[in-house]
């Protein structure tokens, strides 16, 4: 089953801002887990305001709580939503 966080932000926030903030989670997560873990383990899309993260595995988890932290802080918890979403995959 995969798992995501899907994430929206507010007009304006720009996709440059919001994968700077992704690659600091990421340098984060290779300093707690390895680079070759995160490198097998993290996965990542962004498109203009809106970013989804595989939190289907504990690095892609942290990689969420720490971006999700540096938007917090960067943008304020106002300007973007969080959204958890689990898909059934094929068995």
């Amino acid at each position: 089953m995969a798992e995501v966080c899907r994430f929206e932000f507010a007009e304006g926030i720009s996709k440059g801002l919001i994968e700077e903030q992704i690659a600091a989670a990421i340098l984060s997560a290779e300093c707690i887990f390895g680079q070759a873990c995160v490198r097998l383990h993290a996965g990542y899309a962004v498109s203009d305001g809106k970013a989804v993260i595989d939190v289907s595995s504990n690095v892609g988890e942290y990689v969420a709580q720490v971006f999700t932290g540096l938007m917090t802080r960067q943008i304020g918890e106002k300007n973007f939503t969080v959204e958890w979403i689990k898909e059934k995959g094929e068995e």
